[in-house]
Parts: structure tokens; sequence; C-alpha cells
């Protein structure tokens, strides 16, 4: 395992579960392509908590644009929401 000290290792480390928390559980989900925020919304599970940082999953579906759709897989999913992720110094 490579650690460090710069101060944006964990922020990145936690994106960087957080799409694989994604990936995992959309994996054999039958709901891509998905075409919109209502979408998006509907397919994203309840009651599982998907943090990225301080921020759950469905907040970060309300800063995707028009432009972020259709999301392909899970794939596509997981980096789309996680470059919504804000990073804190």
């Amino acid at each position: 395992m490579i650690t460090t000290n710069h101060p944006l290792y964990e922020a990145l480390r936690d994106i960087q579960e957080f799409k694989l928390r994604l990936v995992e559980y959309f994996k054999d989900k039958d709901v891509f392509p998905i075409k919109n925020k209502v979408e998006l919304a509907e397919a994203l599970p309840c009651g599982i908590s998907l943090p990225c940082g301080e921020i759950e999953a469905a907040e970060l579906v309300k800063l995707l644009t028009d432009n972020d759709f259709p999301i392909k897989d899970p794939e596509d999913l997981a980096m789309k929401l996680a470059n919504k992720c804000p990073i804190k110094q």
C-alpha cells in the first residue's frame, strides 16, 4: 500500500472508495442507460449510505447537468458523481 503525507491523500482516497462502492452496487443492476436526474435518483439505493466525503450520492445528483446524461454504465456513473465530490484541503 502506498501512503503519503500529501494534504489531499485522504480526500482522494475517500473519492476512490466512493467510486468502488458505486460500481459494486450497480454492477448487476439493470438500470442503464440512465437518461436524467429523476431516473438516477430512483436508481440510487435507499437506506444505504454512499457518501463522498460528507456529501451523500443523492446530494451529488443535484450537481449533475443535462450534459452528464445519459449515464451508460456503473463506471460512467461513478466517474460523473465522483467528479462532483468536494475536495477539502
